[in-house]
């Protein structure tokens, strides 16, 4: 069976597109068009970080626990390119990466890399840590690349954009949100995606879909409690 006529794929499209938190919450518009003050826009920096630094180690413990060697490699050179940066040539890791965009908004290093957690953060990151090490290949990496990396695309473009329109940030400050624009696109075909290939029976997959929907739960969440904190100072 073709992999776009696949029921089974076309509703994890249609599930991840219903929720898709990058892009589709409204903090992201309401940064995106330049609707949140820039002092304001130190907290939406702050918090994302939290999570960017822990996402590598994310991928790596789903690597470690991969039993196909091709998907092993690419998640070999994913754990790479996030903590060296040397496959896209941007030389630093893409939490490095990250800080630089913090700092761009205010924030200095130590107040980056010593921010405390909102809830909905905590919860992501806890998420991160329960569903790459917990749960099983194909409800890991389901949620952490079909249901976050594969969001990507279309999505940090945009924001980038609007940065750079609203905020008058630089090319160059804006270049966490590009190379993840370009980086995560192998990951954004979901109908393609080597989960929908490996989850063939019904077990498998009502595992893969929990894990799908818990994941963007979490998500939408997490930019929640960042708007809830922004709208509240």
């Amino acid at each position: 069976m073709d992999m776009q006529t696949n029921p089974f794929s076309q509703a994890m499209i249609e599930l991840i597109q219903q929720r898709r938190s990058f892009g589709g919450h409204p903090l992201w518009f309401r940064i995106q068009t330049g609707e949140i003050d820039r002092e304001k826009l130190k907290i939406f920096a702050g918090q994302f970080f939290l999570q960017v630094r822990e996402f590598p180690r994310a991928i790596s413990a789903i690597h470690a626990n991969c039993p196909y060697p091709d998907e092993r490699a690419e998640l070999a050179e994913n754990v790479y390119e996030e903590d060296t940066g040397r496959i896209s040539g941007c030389n630093c890791s893409h939490p490095e990466l990250f800080i630089r965009f913090a700092e761009s908004v205010g924030l200095s290093r130590d107040e980056v890399v010593n921010g405390q957690p909102l809830p909905g953060t905590a919860a992501l990151i806890n998420w991160f840590e329960l569903v790459s090490k917990q749960r099983s290949y194909l409800e890991a990496t389901a949620a952490m690349t079909m249901a976050a990396e594969g969001q990507v695309p279309g999505a940090f473009a945009k924001l980038a954009r609007g940065l750079q329109s609203h905020y008058g940030l630089t090319t160059e400050q804006v270049e966490f949100w590009d190379l993840h624009e370009m980086a995560d696109a192998d990951h954004s075909d979901v109908g393609d995606h080597a989960v929908i290939r490996h989850a063939d029976t019904p077990a498998l997959q009502n595992a893969v879909q929990a894990a799908v929907e818990q994941s963007l739960s979490r998500w939408w969440d997490f930019f929640d409690g960042i708007e809830r904190a922004i709208d509240a100072t």
